[in-house]
């Protein structure tokens, strides 16, 4: 590019200098017209001003035909520079986005192909964890609803986060569906593939009878608890709601003033119907 532009300037001048030297033949010409009207000149002195003229005219045109190449010369230079620049911003491996380097796939000094993988990247700006729910839940879940997450390498941290995709396809064989929750915020020490749960909330109830889930258990496909009964220890099956991940809802089978217990004895395993007990 600057070899051609050079390259034309010097032209410019080159053609600046003969159009100088056509307007002088010019006048030369037509001043020895004027003597040789007046027969102050001789013909021998005109034939030497219009053979003079004429070379002048000829280096006039042949300085514009070299601008003309010149320019040609420069845009051929440029474009080389736009093709010359896209080869190496093809050759310059850029990530699209603001990313951490989770895996290195190739080294230095390693002959590439179209198509290979050099790096893995994981974009900082949007975490998701990907969750397995049973497909029996698909009719309660929906993108946007509020979500919380506990890591396995924190397992008393609850982190806010909120459902960003629901699948719309199902394992054949455990009959899951696999939910996608974005995590607003992560713990300081954090790695990708690591496990976690999710809890979604999908659904709110105010005002209603709520009992810890530890206390509720289920025993040939029923739900229910075991209940005070005057100092021993009494099944009742009851009927729930809304399940979360500390209460669940009960809608029927228990009164006001009940006493719930739970259902393990720390002694001996599992309480028995009818099994005396003692509360405080």
């Amino acid at each position: 590019m600057a070899a051609a532009t050079a390259s034309l300037d010097r032209f410019s001048a080159d053609q600046r200098r003969a159009e100088a030297v056509l307007v002088r033949a010019r006048e030369d010409h037509q001043r020895i017209l004027k003597l040789v009207a007046s027969g102050s000149a001789t013909p021998d002195e005109l034939r030497k001003a219009v053979e003079t003229l004429s070379i002048a005219e000829a280096e006039s045109a042949r300085a514009a035909a070299v601008i003309v190449e010149g320019e040609k010369r420069l845009t051929a230079a440029e474009r080389s520079l736009d093709y010359q620049r896209a080869r190496l911003h093809d050759m310059t491996i850029e990530a699209p986005f603001d990313a951490l380097v989770v895996r290195r796939d190739r080294d230095a000094g390693d002959v590439l192909t179209a198509g290979s993988s050099v790096l893995q990247l994981v974009s900082l700006k949007e975490m998701w964890i990907t969750a397995w729910v049973d497909e029996t839940e698909l009719a309660g879940l929906a993108e946007g609803q509020p979500a919380r997450v506990v890591f396995r390498s924190e397992p008393d941290a609850e982190y806010p986060g909120v459902v960003a995709r629901v699948g719309r396809e199902a394992d054949r064989e455990t009959r899951e569906i696999l939910v996608d929750v974005r995590v607003d915020r992560l713990p300081a020490k954090w790695a990708v593939g690591q496990r976690a749960e999710v809890y979604i909330k999908v659904g709110q109830k105010e005002n209603v009878a709520v009992l810890p889930a530890a206390l509720v258990v289920v025993r040939d496909s029923k739900t229910g608890v075991m209940v005070d009964d005057g100092g021993s220890a009494r099944w009742r099956e009851i009927a729930v709601g809304l399940r979360g991940r500390e209460f669940v809802e009960v809608t029927s089978g228990l009164s006001p003033g009940e006493v719930v217990v739970s259902p393990a004895d720390g002694r001996a395993g599992p309480l028995r119907d009818g099994q005396r007990i003692h509360t405080k």
